[in-house]
Order: structure tokens, then C-alpha cells, then sequence
């Protein structure tokens, strides 16, 4: 009776484990798509950047003798296919979480997950050294969780496998963020000051009627509002990838611990703020 009861104590406790995770992987799987469809990427600015309507404007003298930009077109295609990179694994873990945890039980497909890994692996951090075997040890777990039969034990597997892989998720988040909020954030905001010297202050020079100063004024403040809308996209989306980040690593060493009522607490409440965000960030992409 003892046992029977222990049995379905640990039952109970283990369909709750896996539904907050459930839920969390939805979510950050549904953030981190949405940052992908919502970013307008570095390749953006190659057309603020391109050598020939700079030259023409340059051949009416609107930029007299200044100095055009660096066109750094090759770099920002190879960051936007790394941010592609970074997204669709990140998309692609979160799929797995979210599939194992489900309580149907629905067979999972690993193989987008190991080919994310894979192709990661050389183009992003060699230091995470995904090697064969490592990826090979993932897919293994994997058909393990899958072929648990009982729910007390799948839980325990998917919260290893969240521990095992949560330093290599706070890493790639890390390097996302950091891209985000460094380095794309910097283009937006050198973008901003580029259009000042180059464009606005030359137009506005050669303006030469009410209407015409206004209608280079309405141009510099829309380009102005846009970037600035950019940059709160990725505010937005910075703050949701460290969301993500800290609840991966509060589920996968807090669960099962007595203070994790209170964990599961802040849990819900990120979650509620991760869909707020993904609403801020669809509303500012429109």
C-alpha cells in the first residue's frame, strides 16, 4: 500500500515536472521564432550602404566631397546566416522539450535537431566541441526518453538532458544576445548617424522651398522612427532570450526540490512575460 501510494506520489509529481516544461518549451520555442521572422538582419543595411545610388546621389553633389560608408555587405551575410544558425537550433531544442514533455507521448523527430547541432558546431563555437560522438550521445538519450514507458522516468531523463545540455544553451543565448544587442544594435545606431551626415544634411542643404525642407524633414524622421522601432525589437528580444536562459537552468536543477513551488511561481510569471514580449515585438514588426 506503502509503495502504491509512493508510486503514485512520484506519478503526479512527475506529469507536473514535465508540464512546466511543457509549457516553457512552447513558449521560448515560440520566442525565438518569432525574433527570427521579426529582424530585419544586418543585410538590411547593405541597402542603406550600396555603392550605387550613394554614387548617384554623390554625382549631384548632395554628399559633395564626403566620405561614403564601408559597404560590409559579405560580413552581414555571413552574420545573418550565423543568426540563422544560432535560431534554428535554439527553435529546434525547444521542439524537442516541448515534444517530449508532451503527455500524448508523440514520437519526436530528432534528426533537425542533430543536423542543427552539426552544422553549428564548426560555424559557430568550436569551443562547445559538438563532436560526433557528443551529438550521437544526445540522439541516444533522446531514444531513451522516448522509449520510457513510465512518465516518473521519462522526467527524470528530460531533466538530465536539460542539465547536460543547459551550459551549452546559456553559451549559444549568450553569443544570440550578444550579437543582438552589440553588434546589430551598434549598425542601427550607426545607421541612424550615417543617414544624418550622409543624406539628411546634404538634402536639407540643397532643399531649397518650405516644402521641399519639410518633406526631407518627414523623410529623416521616418527613417529615425524605424530605427528606433529596430532597436526596441531587440531590446525586447534580448530581454526575452535571458528569460529563456535563467528558466531552462531554474527548471532543470530546481525542479523536484522543495522550494520549487516558488520556482515554478516565477516560472509561470516569465512565461507571461515571454508572450508579452513576442506581442510587443509582433506589434513593432507590423
Amino acid at each position: 500500500m506503502k509503495k502504491g501510494f509512493i508510486a503514485i506520489f512520484l506519478l503526479i509529481g512527475s506529469c507536473k515536472s514535465t508540464e512546466s516544461i511543457n509549457r516553457f518549451a512552447r513558449s521560448a520555442g515560440s520566442g525565438t521564432a518569432e525574433i527570427n521572422r521579426s529582424s530585419f538582419g544586418f543585410e538590411t543595411f547593405c541597402r542603406e550602404y550600396e555603392q550605387g545610388p550613394l554614387g548617384r546621389l554623390t554625382d549631384t553633389s548632395l554628399y559633395g566631397k564626403s566620405r561614403l560608408p564601408v559597404n560590409h555587405c559579405a560580413e552581414y551575410k555571413t552574420s545573418d546566416s550565423l543568426l540563422r544558425v544560432i535560431n534554428r537550433t535554439l527553435g529546434n531544442y525547444f521542439d524537442l522539450l516541448q515534444s517530449a514533455s508532451d503527455k500524448k507521448l508523440l514520437a519526436y523527430n530528432a534528426r533537425p535537431l542533430i543536423s542543427s547541432l552539426a552544422d553549428m558546431q564548426p560555424r559557430l563555437l568550436p569551443a562547445l566541441s559538438f563532436s560526433d560522438e557528443k551529438v550521437t550521445a544526445v540522439k541516444g538519450l533522446l531514444n531513451t526518453l522516448l522509449n520510457e514507458p513510465l512518465k516518473y522516468y521519462r522526467a527524470r531523463k528530460l531533466k538530465k538532458i536539460m542539465q547536460e545540455n543547459d551550459s551549452a544553451l546559456a553559451t549559444v543565448i549568450g553569443a544570440y544576445s550578444f550579437i543582438l544587442d552589440s553588434a546589430l544594435s551598434g549598425e542601427a545606431g550607426q545607421a541612424a548617424e550615417n543617414y544624418k551626415s550622409f543624406v539628411y544634411a546634404r538634402l536639407y542643404a540643397w532643399a531649397v522651398s518650405p516644402v521641399e525642407k519639410a518633406y526631407v524633414n518627414d523623410r529623416y524622421h521616418d527613417f529615425l522612427t524605424e530605427m528606433e522601432e529596430e532597436q526596441q525589437k531587440i531590446r525586447k528580444s534580448v530581454r526575452l532570450l535571458e528569460t529563456i536562459r535563467k528558466d531552462h537552468h531554474l527548471l532543470a536543477f530546481k525542479e523536484g526540490k522543495p522550494e520549487f513551488r516558488a520556482t515554478e511561481t516565477e516560472i509561470t510569471q516569465d512565461i507571461l512575460l515571454i508572450n508579452k514580449l513576442i506581442e510587443e515585438i509582433i506589434r513593432l514588426t507590423k
